[in-house]
């Protein structure tokens, strides 16, 4: 099946086409509701009929908190035959991140879970949005409707969703913004083609039967789950399935109940789930094939016996594609991201964007091959916009190395790596040395201030539920790991590493943080050999 899917260029045609293709096969399933494919054009149509009733147009935007639950879908297909604009935003917002992103993109609307309302109340009167729509909790009661607000159940079904032509491929139809782990997060402009660009090519890189089922328990407002797994098994007949959130401990037990056949897991996904506990429904699934990104090199094969599925290694990111580079699946390279999906080009450059050789650590650049399959800039922010574009190439921000095939080999973010005593280093070698404690669950490394100048290491470490371990005997297992410029100077043992809703960690956070217990390395008399 793979390569055969018929190319669409809006959301619009695709919803209407596939419906009538497809008619009462499931297209998307959620827990406890599933939306046919029919069934899933004509609930949007219902919904642009009632945003049409509403005054919402071409152009507006309407905000998005919410779950992944069949109101994501419908409001997202519903506002593309309005040629309005979707702004989904990560549920795990609160306070000045989230009223930020809304002033920001100042939305005519804003449909909101009333699981989340709590931490949007607050900010409303600042903020003044015209139209709130509150979708209920399906578990309770609404105690108190929200002053001002109406059920998003409620909207009026007059008006006609047929009365605008289709978007243009060039058109937005979302705007995404970045998880903002070093800055004000930027919203980018989504086109059409981009939305519809990308799965395209994932499932010509996915192994996708008529059969298959996408799984995800990754949250809609990403655009993983929208194209990875939603939109991916859209263009191809097939069904997605969506979990409300990541539960490792039931995690293949869920998959095996939707009957899931492909599955799509970040880096701190498969970490968490290799280091559950051996059990028989580890193998109690039908999925075969797991599209990830992160994988590293020791865990890989011995993660593909375990759980009895194939790896598909890949790399991208919300301006350029949620995937831009892919591992061919007949010719996959245990460790590398892959190579470029066919609608993008893609160089590995110097700090002054000239090319570097073979193996050589450079950033990633990339430009689209087909017109308006990747962002279209950021909304307000036409000084970054260029600065990201800078010589007709989009800057990723990550260091890469490529070898003479055209792999590529991810290698660490650029505004991450430590500059330590002339030395640069990359955070995610000495978290993978932590990582392979037997006691350590999850670290992160970052560079802290250092009184000769540059940076110290620092190490934020979460133990396995249950587990101690004495700082010294840390810094000691890391002094054999790790050469000596990679070595924390410092250890800080946490609960819980903090993470956003696509389970990134917060790195900014705990750059900042203030007020824990510091193991210093030198305090302790640890020396280091130099070689």
């Amino acid at each position: 099946m793979d390569g055969g899917a018929e190319e669409y260029h809006d959301l619009v045609s695709l919803v209407r086409a596939k419906a009538e293709k497809n008619g009462a096969k499931v297209a998307l399933r959620f827990a406890g509701r599933d939306l046919s494919y029919l069934e899933l054009d004509r609930e949007s149509d219902r919904i642009a009929n009632g945003l049409a009733a509403t005054g919402i147009g071409p152009g507006d935007r309407v905000g998005a908190l919410l779950l992944n639950t069949p109101e994501f879908p419908l409001l997202w297909f519903g506002l593309a035959k309005r040629r309005a604009v979707l702004v989904p935003l990560n549920t795990a917002l609160k306070g000045e991140i989230l009223r930020y992103e809304l002033a920001d993109c100042s939305p005519r609307a804003l449909v909101i879970d009333q699981r989340l309302w709590e931490p949007y109340a607050p900010l409303r009167e600042g903020l003044a949005i015209p139209q709130e729509w509150v979708v209920p909790d399906p578990s309770a009661a609404l105690v108190a409707w929200p002053s001002g607000t109406t059920s998003f159940a409620s909207l009026p079904s007059s008006g006609s969703a047929d009365a605008l032509p289709a978007p243009l491929p060039s058109d937005p139809a979302s705007i995404m913004y970045t998880s903002g782990t070093t800055g004000p997060p930027k919203g980018a402009i989504i086109p059409h083609e981009k939305t519809l660009r990308t799965p395209l090519e994932i499932g010509r890189r996915s192994r996708i039967t008529s059969d298959s089922v996408l799984f995800t328990a990754l949250p809609l407002f990403h655009c993983n789950a929208q194209e990875m797994t939603a939109l991916t098994a859209l263009t191809y007949d097939v069904s997605a399935a969506f979990d409300d959130r990541f539960h490792a401990s039931s995690f293949w037990e869920t998959a095996a109940t939707m009957g899931a056949t492909h599955i799509s897991l970040l880096i701190s996904m498969i970490n968490v789930l290799f280091k559950q506990p051996e059990r028989p429904t580890d193998l109690s699934h039908q999925v075969r094939t797991a599209l990830t990104a992160g994988t590293t090199k020791a865990v890989w094969p011995e993660f593909e016996r375990r759980f009895g599925l194939s790896i598909i290694e890949l790399y991208g990111m919300t301006e350029c594609g949620c995937t831009t580079l892919m591992n061919p699946p007949d010719a996959i390279r245990v460790g590398s991201v892959g190579t470029p999906l066919g609608f993008v080009e893609a160089e590995v450059v110097d700090d002054d964007d000239r090319p570097v050789g073979v193996g050589i650590r450079g950033e990633l650049v990339v430009r689209p091959r087909v017109p308006y399959s990747m962002f279209l800039g950021y909304l307000g922010k036409p000084e970054q916009t260029i600065e990201s574009w800078r010589n007709l190439w989009f800057h990723t921000g990550d260091y890469v190395t490529k070898d003479s095939d055209g792999y590529y080999y991810f290698v660490d973010r650029k505004k991450d790596v430590i500059r330590r005593r002339g030395e640069n280093l990359a955070p995610y070698d000495v978290e993978s040395a932590l990582n392979r404690h037997p006691l350590v669950f999850e670290s992160v490394v970052v560079g802290v201030p250092s009184p000769l100048g540059e940076e110290d290491v620092k190490a934020f470490v979460q133990l396995k539920p249950g587990e101690r371990l004495e700082a010294r005997a840390l810094f000691e297992f890391c002094a054999a790991e790790l050469p000596f410029f990679m070595v924390p100077r410092f250890i800080e043992f946490i609960e819980e590493i903090p993470k956003t809703a696509n389970q990134k960690s917060q790195r900014y956070l705990l750059r900042g943080r203030k007020g824990g217990v510091e193991y210093d390395r030198e305090a302790l008399g640890i020396t280091i050999r130099r070689p």
